[in-house]
């Protein structure tokens, strides 16, 4: 299965394909021209084409490809090899006025050329991870002997048997066919890869399967064949496309395909091997239909061939299916082991929390008792007329710290009752105008002494207008976590808001400040429990992380909503609606 990072170096490229078309357009303008030339300027013109496909063929990968670029030279090295055999032959037929002898030079590069491409496509199906193992090279073997079944019989054998042709001319004149064989069945196996998929591949295909057809026809008008005839349509079309295909950016994407241990058998795959297969009772009614001589005995030894190929790709098969469904029980065997580790450690945290709950609470009960016997006989002594200005300066702090104690104690507790949900409110209408008066001037000296202007803004029209259902001590609680925060995280000089708005049914509290701000990626953890955000720790602002906590906890106790709006650096602003108590 191919994962969704290695699809998408599939995506075929869509800059970059002027060149390629340009080629394309060149080159079937070329090859019109070359059918109204003089012959002498055919022959001229023939090579030049075949020419600028090599170049292309050079070209292209040095542009596209940082590596893997042997396919694509092995291809132009086929290629230069046709095109000067091409030379070779123009040279005989335009200069001297006769067909080269058998064999030429001529031939040699010809026939060369053809081991070239396959060499490349072999290699190129080895990068693409087709070529991998037994199964591949089992599927090539049935293909290409059922391809060089019918090469045979209908293109090699009648034309080694044709009278008045001497053995040159019928071992070179045969080996043409047979080389044909061999590059289709290569192409047979690029058909089925993944690489149909890309235009540039797409180009290469439609190349060799127009060489391939020029052949076929080459090898059956080859006594009225001449330069300038109309199957050199076929063979400079070849010439074009596979320089559009050098030149083309979508082959730079399939080197990066992952490699596969073996190839899939895909639809493609699938009905290619049921032809193979049926390729010898195919042309058995062929040779019939046609009155050709029969090849009883070929027929069978490829028929036997074939059909113990195409058990060994069967038994290939059901192996390949067996390991498949080893693997998947040992996957789900797996997968079930750690479902069952996954469950046990739930419980473990699920425990652990648990107990750290019960632990808070019990330190906080424990510590409670002790605070409360400091904080009264703190304030007993204080109230001693006798004390000197000094002692009463050490009580005073021994106060203070005395009774930020105690509220971390609260915290603590009523963080606990939450987790247990036990939660419970003493509801009356709440005048939330009056809490947020009393909560501003109770954090003023507060706000005074850290040089934090706090301010109350409430419109006169609507005093008196904001009676919400709740508990007035827990809405005081709210208020006070919010303010508090405002003027901790606020520096000297700047300054507080709290506000008082009514929107269409509700109550709207906002708190505001001019202070450090809150990072984009920590807002969504403010209201967790003990959540300190990377700003507090970095300045090293005191604080539990519970007063956000609480206070979401008491807004939707009171079946309000809270919202945050930050910018760092610049300001925080907290938002609680409550619903409007309605009129008597």
């Amino acid at each position: 299965m191919d994962t969704p990072a290695s699809s998408a170096l599939w995506r075929t490229p869509l800059r970059g394909t002027a060149a390629a078309n340009a080629f394309v357009l060149l080159g079937a303008a070329a090859t019109a021209v070359y059918f109204v030339l003089p012959p002498r300027a055919q022959a001229i013109w023939y090579v030049l084409i075949g020419a600028a496909a090599v170049g292309a063929l050079v070209l292209g990968p040095r542009w596209h490809l940082k590596a893997d670029r042997l396919p694509w030279y092995l291809f132009a090295a086929g290629i230069a090899a046709w095109v000067a055999g091409d030379a070779i032959f123009d040279y005989y037929d335009v200069q001297l006025g006769r067909e080269p002898p058998l064999p030429s030079a001529a031939d040699v590069l010809y026939l060369a050329g053809y081991p070239l491409l396959v060499a490349g496509i072999i290699v190129l199906l080895a990068k693409l991870g087709v070529i991998a193992g037994r199964i591949a090279l089992v599927d090539a073997a049935i293909v290409g002997i059922a391809l060089g079944l019918a090469q045979w019989i209908f293109v090699v054998d009648p034309y080694t048997h044709e009278t008045g042709l001497s053995l040159n001319e019928r071992i070179f004149g045969g080996a043409y066919p047979a080389m044909d064989i061999l590059l289709l069945a290569a192409f047979a196996q690029l058909l089925v890869s993944p690489a149909w998929r890309l235009p540039s591949y797409q180009l290469l295909m439609a190349s060799f399967l127009s060489v391939l057809v020029a052949d076929e026809l080459y090898a059956h008008y080859v006594q009225t064949y001449a330069l300038g005839s109309w199957i050199d349509v076929f063979f400079l079309l070849g010439y074009v496309l596979v320089g559009a295909a050098a030149l083309h950016p979508s082959m730079a994407t399939i080197v990066a395909r992952e490699r596969r241990a073996a190839p899939r058998l895909t639809t493609a795959r699938f009905l290619l091997l049921c032809s193979a297969f049926f390729a010898v009772p195919i042309t058995l009614l062929v040779e019939r239909a046609l009155g050709h001589r029969i090849h009883a005995t070929l027929l069978g030894i490829t028929g036997v061939v074939l059909a113990g190929l195409v058990l060994l790709r069967l038994v290939g098969l059901v192996r390949n299916e067996e390991r498949a469904r080893r693997a998947e029980r040992q996957a789900r065997r797996e997968a079930e082991n750690a479902q069952r580790l996954l469950g046990e450690q739930n419980r473990e945290l699920r425990e652990f929390d648990r107990l750290k709950d019960e632990f808070v609470s019990l330190v906080s009960h424990d510590l409670r008792t002790p605070l409360t016997s400091i904080v009264g006989y703190v304030d007993l002594v204080l109230d001693d007329p006798s004390l000197s200005d000094e002692d009463r300066q050490y009580l005073a702090i021994v106060a203070r710290n005395a009774d930020r104690l105690h509220r971390l104690v609260d915290d603590l507790l009523f963080a606990a009752r939450l987790q247990a949900g036990r939660l419970e409110l003493a509801v009356s209408d709440v005048d939330l105008a009056e809490v947020a008066r009393h909560t501003v001037e109770t954090l003023r000296p507060r706000a005074e002494a850290a040089g934090v202007a706090l301010q109350h803004e409430l419109a006169p029209e609507l005093n008196g207008s904001f009676a919400v259902v709740g508990e007035a001590s827990r809405l005081g609680q709210l208020l006070d976590n919010l303010v508090s925060n405002a003027v901790k995280f606020t520096p000297e000089g700047g300054h507080v808001a709290v506000r008082l708005s009514r929107p269409p049914g509700r109550a709207l509290l906002e708190v505001s400040d001019s202070g450090i701000g809150i990072r984009e990626d920590e807002r969504d953890r403010l209201f967790e429990r003990f959540f300190r955000s990377s700003t507090a720790s970095e300045r090293q602002i005191e604080g539990t992380g519970l007063g956000l906590y609480i206070t979401k906890a008491i807004v939707d106790a009171h079946s309000g909503r809270i919202s945050v709006e930050s910018e760092e650096g610049e300001g925080t602003t907290f938002r609680v609606e409550l619903p409007l108590a309605e009129p008597a």
